[in-house]
């Protein structure tokens, strides 16, 4: 699930707050390191939750509003309340994640819940019957596809943008700041893969997309923290028409990891290695970064090449008949 953009945008947290503390000790970093992303999928999982909690909630208001109207003896009474569609209070994937054996013992294991947060189940509840992908849902036929549709634009456009549950996400963990989007969209990437076959222990997405990722933002990181000093000498060596003692704290971490990468990692191609951190820049760092991370890496690199110091290994890709 944690892809190799996230890798690079943690390694870079990481060591901002590596540098600022203060720190000597590289174990702590790569300890953090690791415990940040054991918390990104922690929120995975309990993000994936919510649809269970949302749409169980749903099935208790629609149950109560029946009861209502039974108490008045009246079917069609009218109870203030508006009654929750079944592609929301009988979901049918929230009902398979409600049984899903990962999803369940992984929250299990670790303490993980929404039992004390019934505010932000309301809230998002409220959200979901005035959203579009109510809407949407309302105008088409219920089937298995509506209800996992329904669920994916829940997703996208109530949970993404829920004040409340955002400002609990940060209260919750300082990790999970910059991980929601990314999550997510893994989410709805889950949610799609679903079909009405899909049986209880059907695994969810892993931790990382590939087996060595973890090796990949555990070394990055600690190349730059054994090579800062040199990385330096040849990021101010290449500065140019720009004041050496102005430039941005955060562009220098990027432009450190950028040139670890670029050294460590010989399969990446040199241009994604480039793309990656320029675009990192413009979240991260101020508007002007872009454009200077871009100059001065693309510098770098040339330099580097002139002097036959840097060596990528080409990725053969095998003819398909």
């Amino acid at each position: 699930m944690i892809n190799r953009i996230l890798l690079r945008i943690k390694v870079i947290q990481i060591l901002f707050s590596y540098y600022k503390s203060n720190s000597k000790d590289v174990n702590d970093a790569k300890n953090e390191l690791t415990l940040s992303l054991d918390k990104t999928y922690e929120l995975y999982m309990l993000l994936l939750r919510l649809a269970v909690e949302v749409s169980d909630y749903a099935k208790t208001r629609k149950e109560s509003i029946a009861k209502r109207c039974q108490m008045a003896g009246d079917a069609n009474f009218d109870s203030g309340e508006k009654v929750p569609a079944d592609f929301l209070a009988e979901n049918k994937v929230a009902q398979q994640l409600a049984e899903n054996e990962t999803l369940n013992k992984f929250l299990e294991e670790n303490k993980l819940s929404w039992n004390k947060h019934p505010e932000i189940i309301n809230s998002l509840y409220a959200e979901a019957l005035t959203s579009q992908a109510y809407e949407t849902a309302e105008a088409s036929e219920r089937d298995y596809d509506c209800d996992r549709r329904f669920l994916r634009g829940f997703y996208k456009s109530v949970v993404t943008s829920n004040k409340m549950l955002t400002e609990e996400l940060e209260g919750m963990s300082i990790y999970w700041n910059d991980d929601t989007e990314t999550v997510i969209s893994f989410i709805m990437k889950t949610i799609a893969r679903y079909e009405e076959t899909t049986p209880n222990d059907y695994e969810l997405m892993p931790k990382f997309s590939d087996p060595t990722d973890e090796t990949f933002a555990l070394t990055l990181l600690t190349k730059v923290i054994y090579n800062q000093a040199e990385y330096d000498e040849l990021i101010m060596t290449h500065i140019k028409n720009w004041d050496k003692e102005r430039i941005a704290f955060m562009d220098k971490i990027i432009l450190q990891t950028a040139i670890a990468e670029l050294f460590a990692f010989p399969h990446i191609p040199i241009v994604v290695t480039m793309n990656e951190y320029v675009e990192l820049s413009k979240y991260y760092s101020t508007p002007r970064s872009s454009t200077f991370i871009n100059g001065v890496l693309d510098a770098i690199v040339k330099d580097l090449k002139e002097q036959n110091k840097l060596t990528k290994v080409a990725v053969i890709t095998p003819k398909t008949r």
